[in-house]
């Protein structure tokens, strides 16, 4: 097998957030270029109409003009973004003008690094070529199965698994810079399955990995709507379980949606957590904001669990490998010193 097993996150040489918080520019920006999605996966919140139905959430596309503004915004950052990632809560694929998006965010010079990911049922020679040629960096490929009825079973869709896998292996070879990882869900796999995933894609791509579905999203059982059970020995990326106070996501990355709302974090599916709006403000002011501030002061005080969203919220514990909690009281006076000078507020 050609491929390395190891998952999408890069745990090498991380910045010590303890040392440089707060951030004149955010590492991490997700931008969700569809909200919708062609599956309805049992372990995702949008793959449930009735959770779909009593939420804020909503599918939509974002258009090329509200990125094109992004793009602009993000000349007023000190600092281009380390990576852009171009998915959220949908299938960004099912925005057309995803080439286009990308290709304006490479040209810009204000990004390091594009990656997305996807659920490859809408891959086509074309459609790879001209992610390529736009300048992605990484292409993140989830899996749902390793046959049809599996992605009957679990995704709720009929794909043509064979083409899939054909399309991927074509992909492969013809990447040029971008590199390919692959992971699927080993909640329901069997043993035999797992050997069939590795014996499928291992000499077609760069990274395959096998996560641990995990509560990454608020407010929605996975258990429940999965019919699984959370392992309590390891994360979503095989990484030991740590219990921690302080969500490092919201120091280092946003999230922004199709229809041109900023989440705080990408987890925040049902837009619950809002922080302001790329069509009256910009993302530099979004990012400097009060409403951001005053969310990061809530948990390195000790009171994340008085916010109703990130009480609820899965992804620190299961997700996260960076912790700030020894660190609170550091960064507190820092961003005391900060807003007392009115430096980036």
């Amino acid at each position: 097998m050609k491929a390395e097993v190891r998952s999408k996150l890069n745990l090498e040489q991380r910045s010590k957030l303890e040392e440089i918080i707060p951030l004149e520019t955010p590492f991490l920006l997700y931008v969700d270029p569809s909200s919708a999605c062609n599956f309805r996966c049992e372990f995702c919140p949008t793959g449930h109409r009735d959770l779909v139905k009593a939420s804020d959430y909503k599918r939509s596309v974002m258009g090329l003009e509200l990125f094109e503004k992004l793009v602009r915004d993000l000349e007023a950052f000190p600092q281009p973004l380390r990576v852009m990632r171009m998915n959220k809560i949908g299938e960004p694929l099912i925005n057309r003008n995803l080439p286009a998006m990308i290709a304006m965010a490479k040209a810009s010079g204000r990004v390091q690094h594009i990656d997305l990911a996807t659920n490859a049922a809408l891959f086509t020679p074309q459609l790879l070529t001209q992610l390529v040629e736009a300048g992605l960096d990484r292409l993140n490929i989830s899996l749902e199965g390793v046959n049809r009825e599996q992605y009957r079973q679990h995704a709720k869709v009929n794909v043509d698994f064979e083409r899939m896998v054909e399309t991927i292996r074509w992909f492969y070879a013809e990447r040029g810079g971008c590199e390919v990882t692959i992971k699927i869900p080993g909640n329901y796999l069997s043993a035999e399955d797992r050997q069939k995933f590795f014996d499928l894609f291992g000499d077609y791509c760069d990274r395959i990995f096998v996560e641990e579905l995990s509560p990454i999203w608020p407010g929605f059982d996975v258990e429940k709507r999965a019919g699984i059970r959370v392992q309590e020995q390891e994360g979503q990326y095989r990484q030991p379980l740590v219990d921690k106070d302080v969500c490092t996501y919201i120091f280092y990355a946003m999230a922004l949606n199709s229809d041109g709302t900023v989440s705080a974090c990408c987890p925040d599916w049902d837009q619950k957590l809002v922080v302001g709006d790329l069509r009256r403000q910009s993302l530099s002011e979004i990012w400097n904001s009060r409403e951001m501030l005053e969310l990061q002061l809530q948990h390195l005080r000790g009171r994340r669990r008085d916010n109703p969203v990130c009480r609820d919220c899965g992804h620190i514990r299961h997700a996260q490998v960076d912790s700030i909690d020894a660190y609170a009281e550091r960064i507190l006076e820092r961003l005391a010193a900060r807003e007392a000078t009115g430096a980036g507020r």
